[in-house]
């Protein structure tokens, strides 16, 4: 995902234009990942600080390295921000595959992050191909996560909106986009949560018997 910065982010000035390629449409679903097995009492965080945050959008986000530069010398309190952003966005997308409504805090949460995020104007194009450009853009964390925040957006709007899962597995809760030509995957990966799903069944009707 190629990101084109016409000048540095060093400066406290506004950058005249940015070129932003379009994310895929679940990048804020590996977002929402980056903590999982979310039904245990003790889940597994991937982003324990700025620098982890930073990393992540780096490797993931396609940002370019003026961008993360700039960034690594933000606040704590922008990592919280992103942390909330986050969560707003895992309790909206997991409510949607459960067949609920999102709450409206969770929804205000992203709409907020949305408005501080810099729009996308108008179409750019790079050697790759297009790009969204995006003008007059803000140094902060909705900058970083940008691409994150479109994803979200893109997605909730969108038409693979009815594809959100999240495994069944009642202890990793998993977000996923089901691909699948039938539409009815349950589980983040067959070969993790969906074989032990079956060995549990396994062991399940042994004890029956046994009875």
């Amino acid at each position: 995902m190629p990101v084109i910065m016409c000048t540095t982010m060093s400066s406290p000035r506004r950058p005249p234009h940015l070129a932003l390629a379009a994310p895929p449409d679940d990048l804020a679903l590996a977002f929402v990942n980056t903590r999982y097995w979310r039904g245990t009492e003790t889940p597994t965080e991937e982003l324990r600080s700025l620098a982890d945050l930073v990393a992540w959008c780096g490797k993931h986000a396609g940002v370019t390295p003026d961008i993360l530069k700039h960034a690594q010398h933000s606040s704590e309190h922008w990592f919280a921000q992103a942390i909330e952003a986050r969560e707003a966005i895992a309790r909206i997308f997991r409510a949607t595959a459960e067949e609920k409504q999102p709450h409206g805090n969770d929804l205000a949460t992203l709409d907020l992050a949305l408005a501080t995020s810099p729009p996308r104007s108008r179409l750019t194009r790079l050697p790759s191909g297009y790009a969204w450009q995006v003008e007059g853009a803000e140094p902060g964390i909705f900058l970083l996560l940008a691409p994150v925040l479109w994803s979200a957006a893109d997605l909730l709007t969108g038409r693979r909106l009815n594809r959100v899962r999240r495994c069944a597995n009642d202890r990793c809760l998993w977000l996923f986009l089901d691909d699948s030509k039938s539409g009815n995957r349950k589980w983040c990966m067959m070969s993790a949560c969906g074989n032990r799903a079956k060995a549990h069944r396994h062991r399940a009707k042994l004890r029956e018997k046994e009875r």
